[in-house]
């Protein structure tokens, strides 16, 4: 069975009573620590990056940002329910954004794909970036460490971070989003220690569209 159905659960695969305990106090500990607060924020410049899609393909945020605002969003990884929720909620919206001249990049530790994780890769229209060691993250400040007992639960759950994201991996990043303008500049940051939480798109494309549009600001350089 694929990951992704025992970390969302169903009623054909439910969760066992002691796994989902885990995992809740795992969420738990994780909004406790208000680890979510560190990371990077509105008004910070935002790290510059750049990485490759599970095809190989190099994608620079320099790049991006000289074209317009660019949507950088945090995911655990293919494998995971709630993460392929997040990029088929932004894939509804990309065609209004791609329209505003707003760019979206996905960003996961996940290394290595099943032929399942190529299949979702492919409901969507963006890249999925490979972030080894999760080294972009730890720049937002959304990574977070897993402990030995989580990441084993994990592993028995079919979700083996070893193998997905390369040997001795522990770290995961929190469900992120980032709004990044052509300056560079973080402008909205969602940042949730709670990954089962669905992403907002109504409140992003207000902020989108609240925004000055790239095709305007070229017109007055």
């Amino acid at each position: 069975m694929h990951p992704a159905n025992f970390f969302a659960g169903d009623e054909k695969n439910p969760l066992a009573g002691e796994d989902q305990e885990i995992l809740r106090n795992s969420i738990l500990e994780l909004c406790e620590s208000r680890i979510s607060t560190l990371a990077i924020k509105a008004g910070d410049r935002a790290p510059d990056f750049a990485l490759a899609d599970a095809n190989g393909d190099d994608v620079n945020s320099i790049d991006l940002v000289r074209k317009g605002p660019m949507i950088v969003v945090f995911l655990r990884g293919l494998w995971c329910w709630y993460s392929h929720a997040t990029l088929i909620a932004l894939e509804t919206i990309s065609e209004t954004l791609n329209n505003i001249g707003v760019s979206i990049v996905a960003i996961s530790p996940q290394l290595h794909f099943s032929d399942a994780d190529m299949d979702r890769k492919q409901q969507v229209s963006f890249p999925i970036l490979c972030d080894a060691h999760s080294r972009v993250a730890l720049e937002f400040q959304v990574a977070w460490r897993l402990s030995a007992h989580l990441k084993n639960t994990y592993r028995a759950l079919g979700a083996d971070l070893d193998k997905m994201n390369g040997a001795d991996c522990d770290l995961l990043p929190m469900a992120s989003l980032f709004v990044i303008d052509r300056q560079g500049t973080i402008v909205y940051s969602e940042v949730n220690a709670d990954h089962i939480q669905s992403m907002n798109t109504e409140e992003l494309l207000i902020v989108l569209n609240n925004m000055p549009s790239p095709r305007k600001i070229r017109a007055l350089e």
